[in-house]
């Protein structure tokens, strides 16, 4: 199961989300065979939607995402954006499009080939259990006084525990701070270049060198956040599950469907954050521009 970090807006950089799992669906979106073979698959797409909750995710992508923009117009906008930016924002966090998005995505990343596999490994109370704790700890992430608590007890110094090496081995094996780090990347170019482009002031313009030099000046520290964040949230959300069941799921994330799976996921979500990228960055772009004017 690919995770990606939490979307945090500054006044020029949008770091993306985290993504566990999430929620079932009336319908995986795309699907318009309608023979037999073409509805059953559509079906276990939608069984393994819902074994991942990734409507869950969803929700929450749309609840942080949204409010860390509205919280931040004055660093992004340089005055209060008021109920127009509020309304842009809505707009672009809707939920509903989140959703449609999602599974058009996911649909077309993810090989029908694995889902059996997919929704066979899934669907055992085991994983069920570790699927909730992760929608669980992510939802009190949301908590910064949590988050930093987490931190604090990660980065306290002790020897690791197995349990805690086998974290460490589930991220390595799922490549997390990697794909995290370039889909931040990614995402803060987006951001930048449609700013940029919506500005209709010459002089408020940044150049494509600009706006490279701006991305790849947060590397470093966009690695380290994501490496703290990332080992803090496991950390916590797999407390409670024993070791035999945390080996496991290390030892399917090894697997060829495993592998699919987070690829998927990660190809898919860096669809959906890339667009939230260059809508927010659009915006700000203008509303900055009405002010400038």
């Amino acid at each position: 199961m690919p995770i990606r970090l939490r979307q945090s807006v500054e006044v020029a950089v949008v770091l993306v989300l985290l993504a566990v799992s999430g929620g079932a669906t009336a319908g995986w979106a795309g699907s318009i065979d309608t023979s037999p073979s073409a509805q059953i698959e559509a079906q276990t797409y939608d069984k393994l939607w819902s074994l991942l909750r990734l409507n869950d995710l969803l929700e929450i992508m749309h609840e942080e995402g949204a409010n860390m923009a509205l919280e931040a117009d004055v660093d992004l906008l340089g005055h209060p954006g008021g109920a127009p930016w509020r309304k842009r924002v809505q707009a672009i966090y809707d939920i509903e499009r989140l959703k449609a998005d999602a599974e058009m995505a996911m649909e077309s990343a993810l090989d029908a080939v694995h889902l059996h596999a997919l929704c066979d490994f899934y669907e055992s109370d085991d994983m069920q259990s570790v699927v909730d704790l992760e929608i669980t700890a992510r939802r009190a992430f949301l908590d910064t006084e949590v988050e930093e608590r987490a931190r604090s007890a990660w980065l306290s110094g002790r020897a690791l525990t197995p349990h805690e090496d086998a974290i460490l081995r589930f991220v390595e094996v799922n490549d997390l701070v990697e794909r995290n780090v370039m889909g931040a990347l990614n995402s803060n170019y987006a951001f930048l270049r449609a700013m940029t482009d919506a500005h209709p002031v010459p002089a408020e313009k940044l150049t494509e060198q600009e706006i490279l030099f701006e991305v790849w000046s947060q590397e470093v520290e966009i690695r380290r956040d994501t490496s703290e964040w990332l080992f803090a949230f496991l950390s916590t959300a797999y407390s409670p599950v024993s070791q035999e069941v945390l080996d496991d799921y290390v030892a399917f994330s090894e697997t060829e469907a495993g592998h699919a799976l987070n690829h998927a996921m990660f190809e898919a979500l860096d669809q959906i954050y890339i667009r939230l990228s260059a809508d927010l960055g659009r915006a700000v772009g203008e509303f900055g521009a009405q002010q400038d004017l």
